[in-house]
């Protein structure tokens, strides 16, 4: 007579979702649930079964949305050589366990909850003897692995310990909601002693560009571009997700100008930077006087399939030839009662915006004292305005000037590749 194979339910085993990754676990029935919301109103979906001691399997069923249904039934064979081996003959053939060790190759990464990538990590592991046999089920021994390190955003491992099958046993990691490194280890109690796995190391990286965590800026927000041509100015983007991790390395950001040249795309680092370079050249801005800007934009996608964009941009002053410079009063009289003399001066390019960053302006004077804006080093800036533009400074003769008359020279010097040098002297004279 044939023997006929029970079927029996199979416990704790892994349930995936695969593209999904929705995962859950069998119970002592071997049933499971699953929560999937497919992105189309009907979906097939693969479901694959896994567990140690077993060839995973797996199966197709078509899901709807906010529709239950009933998976069909799935059946693990048992990799154990040959049914017919009796148990006399699977003895032990082994000694005691004394080492732990990652069995494979584990994921180097994973992505947060939440962000529609891969959220998981398998890990497996092999127990071994003195003599590097995998232990048998006469010494199996219950393994705990937990995270001695990570970004603590949630993220956990599960099944938190486990029992070995034929020397193996596994884990998985579980993303939360912060980036960051993950250090997991394996350890088991053997008689009085502890044996553990060195720390594995993975990377949970940040989930999908988010709109409100992205923007760009400028190493340099005023170029001499209306005078230079091959002037560079370094671009950044900052791209995070939306719990404000940094995105995925090597995330591709683009980049575009409507005035110079861009460079057009570049890739995050580990904090989510992306950089290009920008090139004043042709064409430039027609109308400099109303706006000499070149806009830089930068976009990137929200999600894997690359249907929804999202941009951010930054304007780039292209300033132009040093302007003449220009003083009130242009000329002025002085006496003996140390009366002092204001004056308010203008330094800009022709079109009225600031020289670029590093200008040096000098006020000096033949004789008598200077007070105010006499020595200034420009800082970087787009606005024009009362420190940008326009300055200020006083003289005053002293009470024993004997001099007929005195010069006060304004000079404006600005640095390689800048707007250009400008001088302006004007005179003042004694009265008697």
């Amino acid at each position: 007579m044939d023997s006929q194979k029970i079927a029996r339910p199979v416990a704790k085993a892994l349930v995936t979702a695969k593209s999904f990754y929705v995962q859950a676990q069998t119970d002592a029935n071997g049933a499971y649930g699953l929560s999937i919301e497919p992105t189309e109103d009907e979906a097939e979906v693969t479901i694959q079964v896994s567990k140690v001691g077993f060839s995973a399997a797996e199966e197709k069923v078509m899901v709807k949305k906010d529709k239950t249904v009933r998976a069909p039934d799935i059946t693990l064979i048992k990799t154990t050589s040959d049914s017919s081996v009796s148990p006399t003959d699977t003895m032990s053939t082994s000694n005691a366990a004394t080492h732990i060790e990652l069995s494979g190759e584990a994921d180097s990464h994973i992505y947060i909850r939440g962000s529609g990538l891969k959220e998981y990590a398998l890990i497996n592991f092999l127990v071994t003897d003195d003599q590097g046999v995998a232990v048998d089920q006469d010494h199996k021994i219950t393994v705990h692995f937990s995270i001695l390190n990570g970004p603590n955003g949630g993220e956990y491992v599960y099944p938190a310990e486990m029992e070995t099958a034929n020397g193996k046993a596994y884990t998985i990691l579980n993303s939360g909601t912060v980036a960051g490194p993950v250090q997991i280890q394996a350890s088991a109690e053997v008689d009085t002693a502890t044996i553990r796995t060195l720390p594995i190391r993975l990377a949970i990286y940040g989930g999908l560009p988010d709109e409100n965590h992205f923007s760009i800026a400028l190493q340099k927000v005023n170029i001499a571009g209306q005078v230079h041509s091959g002037i560079i100015d370094q671009i950044t983007a900052f791209i995070g997700d939306k719990y404000s991790n940094p995105v995925a390395p090597g995330t591709v950001v683009y980049f575009s100008t409507d005035y110079g040249i861009v460079e057009g795309a570049g890739q995050t680092d580990a904090m989510g930077r992306a950089a290009a370079r920008f090139m004043s050249a042709y064409p430039l801005p027609p109308d400099p006087l109303t706006n000499p800007f070149a806009h830089i934009s930068a976009f990137t996608y929200t999600d894997t399939l690359a249907s929804k964009q999202i941009s951010t941009s930054r304007n780039l002053l292209l300033s132009g030839p040093t302007a003449a410079v220009t003083v009130t009063p242009s000329s002025f009289t002085y006496d003996n009662t140390n009366k002092a003399t204001n004056f308010i001066y203008t330094v800009s390019d022709v079109w009225g915006y600031p020289l670029v960053g590093g200008t040096a302006i000098q006020v000096d004077a033949t004789d008598g004292t200077l007070y105010g804006d006499v020595g200034i080093n420009l800082q970087d800036t787009q606005a024009s305005g009362q420190g940008s533009t326009q300055f200020s400074f006083s003289w005053a003769p002293g009470d024993s000037l004997e001099a007929a008359q005195v010069y006060i020279s304004i000079k404006v010097n600005t640095p390689e590749y800048g707007n250009g040098y400008r001088s302006l002297t004007i005179s003042g004279m004694k009265t008697q």
